[in-house]
């Protein structure tokens, strides 16, 4: 596993989307979140960036940011279980 994999991937059914896409790396989550709808963005989404954006920066909170990912997608009907 390298420092931005995530420990499992998440999967995820993005806005407007039929297809469901991997989420396996902060790389990838941090991509998401750039495309993530303006309209759609709140406290939720705040914390899953700022969490990303350390863990890219400092691979030890990788997990934290997993878990505010995770969180973000399962609050915006995103999240493929």
């Amino acid at each position: 596993m390298t420092a931005s994999t995530l420990s499992a991937p998440i999967r995820i059914r993005p806005h407007g989307s039929a297809a469901i896409r991997d989420v396996a790396t902060l790389e990838d989550a941090n991509q998401i979140l750039i495309d993530w709808p303006h309209a759609k963005r709140g406290p939720f989404y705040q914390t899953a960036r700022e969490k990303v954006e350390a863990a890219l920066e400092n691979s030890q909170a990788a997990a934290q940011a997993q878990e505010a990912f995770t969180a973000l997608c399962d609050h915006a009907g995103v999240l493929v279980r």
